[in-house]
């Protein structure tokens, strides 16, 4: 069984993010985003030797500082990567859940609930950072010349068009 490669502490060290002792959706957003968001960008093979072992691609994993033909960059890592496709899927998805008698909207009586746009708009503008420290995770692959990594045709948020079905 393939678990979460980060957890509700990782995406609480940059996204505001309330603390519970149920973590079965966020596990399931997480899981989404390693497969439909990140597995993409890095392909296949360097996804899987991600879910080998963290520990071999610490540097990819973490980021920090390199050096190119004599110029420091920065590496944001992986991790940071998902954490923002995870957090943006979560706040998107976090309160539909699955009932014995339907899908529904968990709210709380004395909230509001927040719109569909909202959620929308913070979704898309968190996809949007990732995309953007992606980019710098990106060109550490491709400066370190790492042989697993592949680069897919869909890097870009700007290609991406989001419609709502129903």
């Amino acid at each position: 069984m393939m678990q979460p490669l980060i957890t509700r502490n990782d995406i609480a060290a940059y996204r505001q993010m309330s603390k519970t002792g149920n973590d079965d959706k966020l596990n399931e957003i997480i899981l989404d985003a390693q497969l439909l968001d990140l597995q993409p960008l890095i392909g296949e093979g360097l996804y899987n030797k991600l879910l080998e072992s963290l520990q071999d691609l610490e540097d990819l994993w973490n980021g920090g500082m390199y050096e190119f033909n004599g110029i420091s960059y920065s590496n944001y890592g992986l991790k940071m990567v998902l954490v923002y496709f995870a957090y943006a899927r979560y706040m998107m998805f976090s309160s539909i859940t699955d009932t014995p008698f339907s899908i529904v909207e968990k709210l709380n009586p004395e909230s509001r609930p927040a719109e569909t746009t909202t959620k929308k708009t913070i979704y898309t503008l968190n996809r949007d950072v990732a995309f953007k420290i992606w980019d710098s995770v990106k060109n550490y692959l491709i400066r370190t010349k790492q042989q697993d990594y592949i680069s897919c045709a869909n890097t870009s948020a700007a290609g991406l068009r989001f419609t709502k079905i129903g």
